[in-house]
């Protein structure tokens, strides 16, 4: 134990739960401020670059620390059924983000909008399964090399 740690078990058990539901308010939370910043008010990239940037780097270091330990989820199983069902959410919600935002930026153009926000969906769901299928067989790799390692004693 630390000797710099004031905390006992109990305490230091409540801190990381602390921790783990700041980090995920921050992470979704400057998520949905950037999609509102793009999409909906059509700031201009160089205004919110500072914010992708610290979003990014909170993503990859998320996804990387928990491969690196062999994580996947608490819920979801690393399978292609998984991949495809968040894929698809993840495509319709930014297909509807894209087509709002477009229709409230270009009134008048209904068509315009939908084709840019079918397109977008189309986009991020190719993107989105691809990672995915590619993370998840990281993944079974990482599990499979765990498992062959020897215990520390």
């Amino acid at each position: 134990m630390d000797k710099r740690n004031q905390l006992d078990e109990r305490q230091e058990q409540i801190v990381l739960k602390i921790e783990h539901n700041g980090c995920w308010f921050a992470f979704w939370a400057l998520l949905v401020a950037l999609i509102v910043e793009q999409f909906i008010f059509g700031f201009d990239f160089k205004y919110i670059a500072g914010e992708w940037i610290i979003f990014m780097i909170l993503a990859v270091y998320l996804c990387s620390a928990c491969l690196k330990n062999g994580i996947w989820d608490r819920h979801l199983k690393a399978n292609g059924k998984t991949n495809l069902i968040v894929s698809a959410v993840a495509a319709v919600a930014f297909g509807v983000v894209m087509a709002v935002g477009s229709a409230v930026r270009y009134p008048g153009h209904l068509a315009g909008s939908l084709a840019g926000g079918l397109i977008g969906a189309v986009c991020v769901f190719v993107l989105i399964f691809v990672c995915l299928s590619i993370l998840a067989r990281s993944y079974r790799k990482r599990q499979q090399e765990m498992e062959q390692e020897p215990e520390d004693e």
